[in-house]
């Protein structure tokens, strides 16, 4: 996962982070590494095939063609707690979070236009890098091919991670930014992402892995940037119920597409 935004401005700026917490989830500090010689390490594409073993092998992750999480995002220090629901397909995405005062807040990716709506309407079409990186978001399949979103990916040493021992990759994407994935040297499961945030050094840590429909994925996500936290919370995933149409431009996005031609 991107949108990857951890803004410490309005509650409509944080919001537009929900989307990556969804798929791939949150973040706290990584201690120290253990030092370890590259001989022993492993390397980085055993270590991503482990983790989709871990999180019940590449057919239960194939088995399905679209996808539907429901769940919450709270952001403590605004008091900012919402219903959300993300729903992927065929490389798309839609976002949205149930506001206080019945208004809405939506975002979302068609395959080639990544766009934001805000409660006020206001819409947003987002540019440059920032669609590459939502559109790897939009992967529904992202964990078994990790590596094509890389230019370079590897285990450099073994480091402890929210509290576990964890093999440690560094890389760099196809769009240029410094990544850094954390998997549980003993079970294989991805336990968070350290990057660059918006206003700091940033990290996501994945928690509470609960099998949904045969495959695991982590029910609580941490974000942190700089000094500000959030939690995204799965509740329930279903398969297969996303109807295309969810999934098209609304109006008020296609005119604005419009008016930029």
């Amino acid at each position: 996962m991107s949108l990857q935004l951890r803004c410490k401005l309005s509650r409509t700026e944080q919001l537009v982070a929900i989307a990556a917490a969804l798929l791939i989830s949150a973040g706290v500090t990584a201690k120290p590494s253990v030092p370890q010689t590259a001989a022993k390490l492993p390397s980085a594409q055993w270590v991503l095939d482990r983790n989709v073993e871990a999180t019940g092998g590449k057919d239960a992750l194939l088995r399905h063609k679209s996808m539907t999480i429901h769940g919450r995002y709270q952001a403590p220090a605004q008091k900012l707690d919402v219903e959300t629901v993300f729903y992927t397909k065929d490389g798309k995405l839609l976002l949205k979070a149930a506001l206080p005062e019945g208004k809405e807040y939506a975002t979302g990716f068609d395959g080639q236009t990544s766009w934001v709506l805000d409660p006020a309407g206001k819409v947003t079409i987002q540019q440059g890098d920032e669609v590459k990186s939502v559109a790897r978001d939009a992967d529904m399949y992202y964990h078994l091919h990790v590596m094509k979103y890389f230019k370079s990916f590897e285990v450099v040493d073994i480091q402890e991670f929210n509290g576990r021992a964890c093999y440690h990759l560094k890389g760099l994407t196809n769009w240029d930014k410094p990544n850094e994935h954390f998997y549980d040297k003993e079970n294989g499961l991805l336990l968070g992402y350290a990057f660059q945030g918006s206003i700091g050094p940033a990290t996501e840590t994945f928690e509470e892995y609960k099998d949904f429909g045969g495959v695991k994925m982590p029910a609580k996500t941490t974000s942190r940037d700089g000094d500000q936290m959030s939690l995204s919370l799965i509740t329930a995933v279903t398969y297969d119920d996303v109807d295309d149409a969810v999934l098209a431009l609304p109006g008020a996005v296609q005119k604005a597409k419009n008016q930029l031609k």
